[in-house]
């Protein structure tokens, strides 16, 4: 990736489609949104070689705010449909936008082999450590004792490790950031490509 001319006349705004974004205002989506759509165009790969894919969850309406390709997939199947469309088009940048149930409830068993078979696509795990789209339900991400709406007296489970899943299922690159954190953000988001 590091070959790659910047595309010096695409910017941000190339990437954004015409949707209006409807994620909560504050919500850190609208941060990991702002910095892929800056990100991007620094990769000099052109938006009709990069695809999009998601499932269930707020973070999923991603491909709907990106002037790229974009699959909508149902709840946990992302990762299928990545390894299948990478394997049939090498040639594309491909990124799964998955949130915490979408990829470590319904679609853990996806999420897990996708990873082992180390197949050249970037999985974006977003983890607010609750189900946003539900209005705050507790997920399996969450802290033991966090009151949540379906747990009023506080979590009783120990949360999934998603970095843990991603050591355990020996992934070709992990890393983790925070929406807050734009540089930093920017940087992981460049090595994820690579």
């Amino acid at each position: 990736m590091t070959d790659r001319p910047v595309i010096a006349s695409l910017g941000r705004k190339d990437f954004a489609s015409d949707q209006d974004v409807r994620w909560c205002p504050g919500c850190g989506n609208n941060a990991i949104l702002a910095q892929v759509q800056k990100t991007l165009p620094e990769l000099g790969i052109p938006r009709e070689n990069i695809v999009m894919i998601s499932g269930i969850s707020c973070s999923s309406r991603f491909p709907y705010y990106m002037n790229t390709y974009g699959i909508h997939t149902i709840n946990g199947r992302a990762p299928t449909v990545a390894m299948g469309l990478k394997c049939a088009r090498p040639e594309l940048q491909v990124w799964v936008i998955t949130g915490v149930g979408d990829a470590l409830a319904m679609g853990g068993n996806y999420f897990s082999h996708a990873m082992s078979r180390n197949v050249d696509f970037t999985i974006l795990l977003f983890n607010f450590r609750m189900y946003g789209l539900s209005k705050g339900l507790y997920s399996p991400t969450t802290p033991p004792g966090i009151r949540t709406r379906s747990s009023p007296d506080g979590s009783i489970e120990n949360p999934v490790n998603p970095v843990g899943v991603a050591i355990g299922s020996e992934a070709a690159f992990i890393a983790r950031t925070v929406d807050v954190f734009q540089k930093h953000m920017s940087g992981v988001l460049r090595r994820a490509a690579e």
